[in-house]
């Protein structure tokens, strides 16, 4: 089963106002372009610059959301972490123990700092410093999560749908506690 975190969650205010000002930068070298021949150099180079902020800010707001995710079958999870440039596979074997948490409630596991990743409102994504002291990856959209304990790096998952997520991890991965 795959297991994301809805688009609609990274939209923020910064989201549209960036895009706004990106089709503005392009409008605006539109209209230079067609109205005044002898500023098309400049214009072609503020297309260019507004078609690259454009793409930067669709593919931070956009994509890298809808490629993050997790997958659990046949004894396995694997997860999806493209701006915490991870991509990993975790067996049965290799998950420690797996504990249901609030990091609201319980400090210990509440995010510190970002190491690595993405992080608007309520979606994180990536390698994050815990207020315990230890990076762990993540994979959250609000405060409720799971934190896997594995012989590796530890992980905090809170995709969309968690009740679902919470009930195929504990019947192909490990008991949750």
């Amino acid at each position: 089963m795959n297991y994301f975190i809805s688009i609609l969650s990274s939209f923020n205010p910064l989201f549209f106002v960036l895009f706004v000002l990106a089709l503005v930068i392009i409008g605006k070298a539109i209209f230079t372009f067609k109205s005044f021949p002898e500023l098309r150099g400049k214009a072609i180079r503020e297309m260019v610059v507004g078609g690259f902020f454009s793409i930067l800010i669709l593919g931070l707001f956009v994509v890298v959301p809808l490629i993050s995710g997790i997958t659990i079958k046949n004894n396995e999870l694997s997860l999806r972490l493209p701006s915490g440039m991870t991509f990993v596979t975790y067996t049965g074997d290799t998950v420690l123990s797996a504990t249901l948490i609030d990091i609201e409630t319980q400090p210990q596991y509440a995010i510190k700092s970002k190491v690595v990743g993405t992080e608007m409102r309520n979606y994180r994504e990536g390698i994050f410093k815990l207020e315990n002291g230890t990076e762990a990856q993540v994979f959250l959209n609000g405060t409720k999560a799971i934190y896997v304990e594995t012989t590796g790096t530890p992980l905090i998952l809170g995709p969309d749908h968690f009740d679902q997520f919470l009930k195929s991890f504990s019947e192909n991965i490990k008991p949750i506690q």
